[in-house]
């Protein structure tokens, strides 16, 4: 891929983020208006239990990236053309029967988790949320053939244009129908993303009929057998959000599932913004591995003191910014909502510091600690969850979540520093011992002070000049980091190579 691909990717994958958590922000704000928070909550529980069924996906969504690059290098479009069209009509079957075979099931499990008074209507739903999930499922085969391309950024702009649609059908549909129009933009949305992504697709391969068809036994047997070690990880991550959700119906009830989906997704989204951003510089920097394998610590080091310069002055924002977005957003101090946001900013933090290791760990082949950590996640999470919410209701499960998320992480990038014999010392970057040192004070400080003056008259007041004196003191230490001048100096790099290969053609 050109170094400007690359660039644009980059740009377009932190583009796609800022704007889908914008629309995020506006619909969710929206929905507490509109249907409030225990609708919310339902809906939430119900997408999250239908996810499960995507085990019958087998990892091959994933594989068609690999296998779509493969015979493009090879200028083998006939074989591109039949492994689009073969994990299509696989993913396609495969999901479908999965969901004919779970909805018993499904229904079942939200007879378990959701109250009696507000079954019916996820019940309502619940065919709605299965039928966009087939949708969706299939539409991720095409955009990972985009992404076979190298055009990851045509998917981002899919992406965006869809979540902008959702918006717009929710101020449509929601006033009239409730949740059900929930459930109607949502399929609206997956099927105009579907139709788009593939129209694309095709437009790169003029080969591709106008529906997809064939079926491949040698293409099939090749890709699962690439895409089953990721389906293990996938099994295991699959569950995270159904089990905290139906652990926190059963010990909180529907408005802390509600409020826990709000606070989940703003730092997620947040999250993915340096995630992205890691994403593009990791494998720039992967290439010097492959030629110079003696180097691949360096190019560790350098993306995970990257990723802890980014991150931790994020999440320790998150922290001091989360009073004032519950005011924005639910229009009061939600303590549920604030107290979720601090605990989820702590673990999700815990865990982006293990990207770096997580994706090292693909790139060399090596999956075992991944599956490790990512099961461990799993199953300290439902039973961790379960115990603490016997006896400290939702906020335990939530902790729960939190402590199998730092574990399962730390499991990946521990083993991979052990490994190749980096001392555990360096999780804490030299560099950013100072700025971390000053987070944590500052963080608990800044909450002490918070929480002090929540339900006053001085709250807005007291919240924002916490949030100034934080950002001015945080800009400062990242702006004399060392990190700052190796950014800028990749930046300029870049831009004056680009200035040269114009000069000179």
């Amino acid at each position: 891929m050109k170094k400007q691909q690359i660039l644009i990717n980059a740009a377009m994958s932190v583009a796609q983020t800022v704007v889908i958590s914008g629309v995020l922000f506006i619909l969710y704000k929206f929905l507490l208006n509109t249907i409030g928070v225990k609708l919310l909550g339902v809906w939430s529980l119900v997408l999250a239990t239908t996810s499960v069924t995507q085990i019958a996906n087998l990892g091959l969504s994933g594989s068609i990236v690999k296998y779509v690059a493969k015979y493009i290098a090879r200028g083998e479009n006939e074989n591109v053309s039949d492994v689009i069209q073969t994990i299509t009509v696989s993913v396609g079957i495969f999901i479908g029967l999965a969901l004919l075979i779970g909805y018993p099931i499904v229904k079942w499990v939200l007879g378990l988790v959701i109250p009696d008074e507000s079954l019916p209507l996820a019940l309502s739903v619940l065919p709605y949320a299965f039928l966009a999930l087939w949708i969706m499922a299939i539409t991720s085969v095409f955009q990972a053939g985009l992404d076979g391309c190298q055009r990851i950024d045509i998917r981002s702009s899919l992406l965006m244009a869809g979540a902008i649609i959702n918006l717009f059908l929710c101020f449509i549909f929601v006033p009239k129908y409730g949740l059900m129009g929930v459930a109607y933009a949502r399929i609206i949305q997956n099927a105009t993303i579907l139709l788009s992504s593939w129209f694309l697709l095709k437009k790169y391969f003029p080969v591709l009929p106008i529906f997809p068809y064939k079926w491949t036994k040698r293409l099939f047997k090749e890709t699962i057998g690439y895409g089953i070690n990721f389906q293990i990880m996938s099994i295991a991550s699959m569950f995270y959000d159904p089990v905290t959700k139906a652990l926190l119906s059963k010990f909180g009830g529907l408005s802390m599932v509600g409020y826990y989906a709000m606070a989940n997704s703003m730092i997620r989204q947040l999250r993915a913004l340096i995630v992205s951003a890691n994403q593009v510089l990791v494998p720039a920097i992967a290439n010097l591995k492959e030629k110079t394998p003696q180097k691949i610590q360096a190019v560790y080091l350098t993306s995970y003191q990257l990723l802890f310069y980014l991150a931790l002055p994020l999440f320790s924002l998150i922290v001091v910014c989360t009073p004032i977005i519950s005011k924005l957003w639910i229009g009061h101090y939600e303590e549920v909502f604030i107290g979720f946001g601090i605990l989820l900013a702590i673990g999700w933090f815990s865990n982006t510091l293990s990207v770096p290791a997580y994706f090292s760990f693909m790139g060399i082949g090596d999956l075992r600690w991944n599956v490790i950590g990512q099961v461990s996640i799993g199953l300290v999470n439902a039973g961790v969850g379960f115990l603490l919410g016997i006896f400290f209701g939702g906020t335990g499960v939530v902790v729960g979540w939190i402590l199998s998320l730092a574990l399962g992480s730390s499991i990946v990038y521990i083993s991979y520093n052990l490994k190749y014999k980096i001392p555990l010392t360096k999780i804490i970057p030299e560099s950013s011992k100072i700025i971390s040192i000053f987070c944590l004070i500052s963080t608990s400080s800044i909450y002490i002070i918070q929480n002090k003056f929540i339900y006053t008259n001085n709250a807005t007041i007291v919240n924002i000049l916490t949030l100034f004196s934080f950002s001015i003191i945080v800009f400062n230490l990242l702006w004399f980091h060392p990190m700052r001048k190796r950014i800028m100096g990749w930046i300029s790099f870049e831009l004056l190579n680009k200035k040269l290969s114009k000069d000179f053609n």
